[in-house]
């Protein structure tokens, strides 16, 4: 890629929506450097020789099989070069993307993902490093559809939990909150 911010987006799109298993190939191979790695919350690969092609190839092509009817929306990206001057720092030449995928059977999940780039000989940026981070209920719900209400539920009644002991324990001394000073 000459200008990651430009062409991300049609990167993620060839490689999670291709039409055929060689376009798909392709799109790594061109994109990728060889010994990249991939981190998933349910899989991953760590970096060595022929790892695009060993493991991270194969890897986008079972999620291509098991999600045939996937639309993914590429919404933001950050794209960061160097040092920066803000309180939290990145490392160089990467990239953030906040991505909408929709899946037929569950709906619509929400996933920040992180690439890490490197130049090629060419002054061409490829990916060297691909992280994915989905909310832990997002995962499960891409593999039990039906447990969306039940993890609702669930999390609003600990939600409901913590709002008690917070008071209970406010009541009993040990988390105070003073009068607002004038």
């Amino acid at each position: 890629m000459e200008d990651p911010r430009r062409e991300i987006a049609h990167v993620v799109k060839g490689l999670c929506s291709a039409k055929d298993a060689n376009e798909q190939r392709d799109t790594i191979q061109k994109y990728f450097t060889a010994d990249a790695s991939f981190d998933h919350p349910m899989c991953s690969v760590a970096s060595y020789p022929n790892s695009r092609d060993t493991g991270v190839l194969p890897i986008y092509q079972w999620l291509r099989i098991m999600f045939m009817d996937t639309l993914i929306d590429v919404h933001d990206i950050a794209f960061y070069q160097g040092d920066t001057d803000t309180a939290v720092q990145f490392g160089p030449n990467t990239v953030f993307m906040g991505t909408n995928c929709r899946v037929r059977s569950s709906g619509l999940s929400s996933l920040v993902v992180e690439l890490d780039l490197v130049k090629g000989k060419d002054q061409k940026y490829y990916i060297s490093r691909q992280a994915d981070y989905y909310q832990v209920q997002e995962v499960l719900y891409i593999v039990f559809p039906f447990a969306k209400k039940l993890v609702m539920a669930i999390k609003l009644f600990t939600g409901f939990l913590c709002m008690i002991y917070a008071l209970l324990f406010q009541l009993l001394g040990f988390w105070s909150i003073s009068a607002a000073k004038q």
